[in-house]
């Protein structure tokens, strides 16, 4: 080509700043010869319209892509850094230079959308749609330079987004970027109607930050189909952990068939994104996202809804502004049947879309173009980038449908292809594509460089300034951690032992419980009486019935008391508590000589708390004509004066048996004093970590530790228990001789003056205190009742009562000791002992911790450690990106990278600023 028509055919470009804040503008200057259209003339007006250029698909076959050749300004050109006018933001201003330096900034844009900023800072990118059946996947294979399935629909359930680039060996990585979770309802099926503007992908929920998880890599071409499939399936079962999809080492990858994994997916369509970053030698420098087909029509009515869903998603990344639109139409259909094409067209995307027209091998040979050809040369369908033909046959590998298209389009050997789009040639095929797309990419990333700089050192302020308002974590954090534990187990221990020393009032309080629950026995008895029966009703502060009592003078015996109406003896009627339930309560009882009580000696002693639930337990245990039933039932036919032992030991154990109550009750209550004492040691000791996990953790440890301890203790003292209710059993005879005489005469003495007094004998004057009497006193009783016992004869049920309460006595001081003494001797030193190893155990702070844990551990709340650690990610996110745009910049001022960013242009007042995060 001669000088002259080489710089008649060649573009210059030179990009200026506007000089101002409000962002850098692009004037471009042409020079061509008059005969020939720059097919990328309008990608460079100022005002960045493209309504009033020619459509690219116009250019002839002079024209020649873009880039191809260049010339160099002698000034260097800058573009100015739209944050100040004193910094500037350099590149070379050889356009020979910049596109030798295509495949760098491609790597760069790709390497900046994988770690998600473009969900903060728009970037260009390459986004292919269409209809479903519009050839799209033939057109991504074509772009990735990979056989890449093309079929069962796999590809189409999730979007795609392909990172190609050259490099000597061939690689893929495969990675998963989580953005939503998925969210179905259980109770009912999905409609059309839960898909709503607000929830645009329902049911998949938007998460708070995007996590990037690598699937695997592969080294191997043949591998690719195998792997991208199951990344697939494992994006679309959001509830199970990705890597049991990877194929050659997941446990469901081997052990399951992909078409049958493929069908049993929880969800059949995701929103969230496969990456794949291919490397390869004669590879493009291309980075583009492939959408799911849109469609009509699914194959289940259950799937309406997935109509909606696939739409929205496709209108999300057809709507960004900074988004090229590559919109696949087939030329075996309609052009106006085009639905994306039409969508694209709603959402203003047209003047930044560039059409492809697929399956150009099934155009028929004899009919009618007219409509293609009006298409290609922009007088219908018009686009922004114009139009592509493709042509990619399925059967084919790579290799062959190169030589195909290049038969098809370019050498024009193939017949069935109309010799009226010849003139098309360099807007026809996969290759020229691709290198459109590759070159297109890269300018719109040079010139919104300095933009997208400046908008991620924005974001990195803004995350900077939220963790700035987030509690910092001490310098030492083991330190901290460590000396609030070893100062709690100090406190603990020393209020332990001062615990210990002054615990007298809670067992001695269940020692009493036990004897006043002890088994009461209704004396009266109806045998007392020969004339009238005793009404079961009647009640100590109510009248005697009527009775006939002998005179000393001989005369006629005068009338006792009034009988008492029995209505109101039913009244005064009380229920058992324990033993029988048919058994009447009238409550005259052994402990009061007398139907007036004396003030010495209560009817009912007041049970100390916690325990005066336990109030009624031995009241009317039983009836004198009970015991005597009892005895009969129980005594050997002929042997009318040996009474066996089982009435004794029924009696007794069956007395024993409500200790369960009282029992359960001391030892929560003793576990409530301790754990009161061990919280407030933990707030004390903890006091400037109360916001800290650590303190919230270390009192749920606390808790499970008493819990524990508390049932380890109950289980030790139920086998007490059940010792005490499994026989009769007492060695320490004089006590139990002893307290069976105690009760015996007690028991003696008001039974004697009830009897003397009902027989007509006595004055009914009430009984001296047994204690308070002198021996002389005691020995003039005791004649007294041997005396009345001459007259009215022996009791002996009192006997047995007397050996009961006795032995009752007896096993409620030897069981309160045995209950204080496992409490006292074992599980409060054991508390002392082991709660430091358990709390460091239980808080991952035994010797080798790491720093992680103490760091966790220091966090104020779980919010703000999640928001912490997502700042974390946020704010690396931005570094990386920022070292990514620094790498491209070749010789200018470093210090945009570095300059501060102030108030106004984070958007926020220095008040908002500074209290923008709340958790």
């Amino acid at each position: 080509m001669a000088p002259g028509s080489r710089r008649a055919a060649a573009s210059h470009i030179k990009i200026e700043s506007s000089g101002g804040r409000s962002g850098a503008s692009v004037v471009t200057e042409h020079t061509q010869a008059t005969n020939v259209m720059d097919a990328n003339r309008s990608f460079y007006h100022r005002d960045q319209r493209r309504s009033d250029a020619p459509p690219p698909s116009e250019q002839t076959a002079e024209g020649e892509p873009l880039l191809r050749e260049m010339r160099v300004r002698q000034n260097p050109v800058t573009v100015l850094s739209p944050i100040t006018n004193d910094e500037n933001f350099s590149f070379h201003t050889s356009f020979q230079d910049i596109g030798k330096r295509l495949k760098a900034c491609n790597d760069t844009l790709g390497e900046l959308q994988g770690l998600g900023v473009s969900h903060d800072v728009p970037l260009p990118e390459l986004v292919l749609v269409g209809d479903q059946s519009a050839g799209k996947s033939s057109v991504m294979s074509g772009l990735a330079n990979l056989d890449l399935p093309r079929s069962e629909g796999t590809c189409t359930r999730c979007p795609l987004h392909i990172r190609v680039s050259r490099n000597s060996d061939w690689s893929c990585r495969v990675s998963l970027s989580k953005e939503y979770k998925f969210a179905p309802p259980h109770d009912r099926e999905i409609t059309e109607d839960d898909v709503t503007e607000e929830d645009p992908f329902f049911p998949w929920q938007k998460l708070p930050t995007t996590h990037v998880q690598e699937f695997k890599t592969v080294h191997d071409k043949n591998d690719i189909e195998d792997v991208l499939r199951w990344a697939q399936v494992a994006i679309l079962n959001d509830d199970k952990p990705p890597q049991t999809y990877v194929p050659g080492s997941g446990a469901i990858a081997m052990s399951t068939p992909i078409q049958l994994a493929a069908e049993e997916t929880s969800a059949k369509f995701s929103p969230n994104v496969v990456s794949l970053e291919i490397k390869g030698p004669e590879l493009p420098n291309l980075s583009f996202y492939d959408m799911p087909g849109i469609f009509q029509n699914p194959a289940d009515a259950k799937d309406d809804y997935l109509v909606n869903v696939v739409r929205n998603l496709s209108s999300t990344y057809i709507e960004k502004p900074s988004a090229i639109i590559i919109c696949s139409m087939p030329m075996n259909s309609d052009a106006e049947n085009s639905f994306t094409f039409g969508l694209t067209r709603k959402l203003g995307a047209t003047h930044r879309s560039i059409g492809v027209l697929t399956k150009a091998d099934l155009l028929p040979l004899e009919g009618n173009h007219d409509q293609w050809l009006s298409i290609m040369q922009g007088h219908a369908h018009r686009t922004g980038l114009g139009y592509f033909i493709t042509s990619r046959p399925q059967g084919k590998d790579l290799e062959e449908l190169m030589k195909w298209e290049e038969a098809l389009f370019e050498n024009h050997t193939v017949e069935q292809w109309p010799a009226s789009f010849h003139p098309f040639s360099k807007r026809c095929g996969v290759e020229n594509l691709k290198e459109f797309l590759s070159n297109k990419l890269g300018e719109e990333f040079i010139k919104s460089l300095p933009q997208i700089d400046h908008k991620v050192r924005i974001n990195l302020e803004k995350t900077n300034r939220q963790l700035a308002r987030l509690p910092e974590l001490p310098d030492n954090v083991e330190l901290e951690v460590q000396r609030s534990l070893l100062k709690f187990t100090e406190t603990a221990r020393m209020r332990i032992d001062e615990f210990t020393k002054h615990f007298n009032t809670l067992p001695s309080s269940f020692r009493q419980c036990l004897l006043e629950i002890k088994p009461k026995f209704i004396l009266k008895d109806r045998t007392d009486i020969p004339v009238l029966e005793i009404s079961d009703g009647s009640s100590d502060g109510e009248d005697a019935p009527t009775v006939n009592t002998p005179s000393r003078s001989g005369k006629r015996p005068h009338m006792g008391p009034p009988t008492t109406p029995a209505a109101k003896r039913h009244r005064g009627a009380t229920p058992l508590t324990n033993g029988n339930v048919n058994h009447v309560l009238p409550t005259k009882t052994e402990d009061s000589g007398h139907d007036t009580p004396t003030p010495t000696r209560p009817k009912h002693p007041a049970i100390p708390a916690p325990f005066t639930q336990f109030i009624t337990i031995g009241r009317g245990f039983r009836t004198l004509r009970q015991v005597s039933e009892e005895i009969e039932s129980k005594t050997k036919a002929g042997m009318p004066d040996i009474l066996p032992g089982e009435i004794y030991e029924d009696l007794a154990l069956e007395a024993i048996k409500p200790w369960d109550g009282p029992m359960r009750v001391f030892l929560e209550e003793t576990m409530r004093q301790i754990h009161g004492e061990l919280a407030k040691v933990l707030a004390e000791t903890f006091d400037g970590l109360k916001k800290r996990i650590v303190y919230k953790e270390a009192h749920k440890h606390l808790d499970e530790f008493l819990k524990l301890q508390s049932l380890e203790t109950r289980q030790a003292t139920e086998l007490i228990y059940l010792d005490e209710t499994q026989r009769l059993l007492a060695f320490n005879n004089e006590a139990l001789a002893k307290y069976r005489d105690d009760e015996h005469i007690l028991l003696t003495r008001s039974r004697h003056k009830m009897r003397l007094e009902w027989k007509g004998y006595g004055a009914g004057k009430p009984l001296d205190e047994w204690e308070a009497m002198s021996e002389a006193k005691r020995r003039e009783d005791a004649k007294r009742r041997e005396d009345g016992l001459q007259r009215i004869g022996p009791d002996r049920e009192v006997k047995v009562i007397a050996y009961i309460r006795g032995y009752y006595k007896l096993a409620a001081l030897r069981f309160a000791d045995s209950e204080s003494q496992r409490i006292i001797c074992r599980m409060i030193p054991e508390i002392k002992e082991k709660l430091s190893f358990h709390l460091n155990q239980r808080l991952g702070v035994l010797p080798g911790a790491g720093r992680e844990v103490y760091e966790r551990l220091m966090e104020e709340h779980p919010d703000v450690a999640s928001k912490r650690e997502m700042l974390k990610r946020e704010k690396d996110k931005f570094l990386k990106a920022l070292a990514s745009i620094h790498s491209l910049n070749t010789g200018g001022d470093d210090e945009i990278f570095d300059s501060p960013v102030t108030v106004e242009e984070l958007g926020l007042d220095e008040d908002a600023a500074m209290t923008e995060v709340g958790v």
